[in-house]
């Protein structure tokens, strides 16, 4: 190991250039065909620096899980409001998602989801099960924080529609790697939340 080696394990700054390097180099290549070497490779450290920080792919990975789902709880938490129509939240949360500050992120979601349903990489699954728990606990407090739900005209009970709310936006980080052109459109979003108004909205009888 040369000295810039040692000296780049040894700043506070290295476990992040290594997160950061993860997070792009999984999202393009996917957890399988992203080697540590590749990683070490991109954030200018030897391997050596990858297992002293986190002593194994799994745990380097599982650690950039667990600290982009606190990130991006941070970040939905703060789209929690009292008494606003359902359309104008889910429309947040979905602006949230398309406001992510590179493509990286949201590829390496959906890498990671993949990864996850491949029975060898079963703490990936548990981990990822465990935080879809927490957004689904979350999206249900916001709706029955809706306007709507306190006026009782939701179709289904809050934690029915936040698993939709949930297969919509994994729906969305899919479209965000086959269609890249169409996911970057805000007027996509705004065509969206209508439509999930439909959904979710009773009809008003007129009689």
């Amino acid at each position: 190991m040369t000295t810039n080696d040692v000296e780049k394990k040894e700043n506070p700054q290295t476990r992040q250039l290594l997160i950061d390097a993860g997070i792009k180099l999984i999202a393009e290549k996917g957890y399988d065909s992203a080697s540590i070497g590749d990683i070490a490779t991109l954030a200018e450290v030897t391997k050596g620096a990858v297992y002293y920080h986190f002593r194994s792919k799994e745990n380097f990975v599982l650690e950039i899980i667990k600290q982009r789902s606190e990130s991006n709880l941070a970040r939905l938490k703060q789209l929690r409001k009292d008494n606003i129509p359902i359309t104008e939240w889910i429309e947040n949360v979905f602006s949230m998602i398309i406001g992510f500050p590179d493509t990286d992120q949201q590829h390496f979601l959906l890498q990671v989801m993949v990864a996850s349903i491949r029975p060898e990489h079963k703490m990936i699954a548990a981990l990822v099960a465990e935080i879809h728990a927490k957004w689904r606990k979350l999206l249900a407090e916001m709706i029955e924080m809706s306007d709507e739900y306190q006026k009782g005209q939701l179709l289904e009970d809050s934690e029915v529609i936040a698993v939709g709310i949930m297969a919509l936006i994994d729906g969305l980080l899919i479209h965000s790697r086959v269609e890249p052109e169409i996911f970057t459109k805000k007027e996509f979003i705004k065509r969206l939340a209508p439509l999930l108004q439909l959904w979710v909205l009773q009809v008003p009888s007129e009689t």
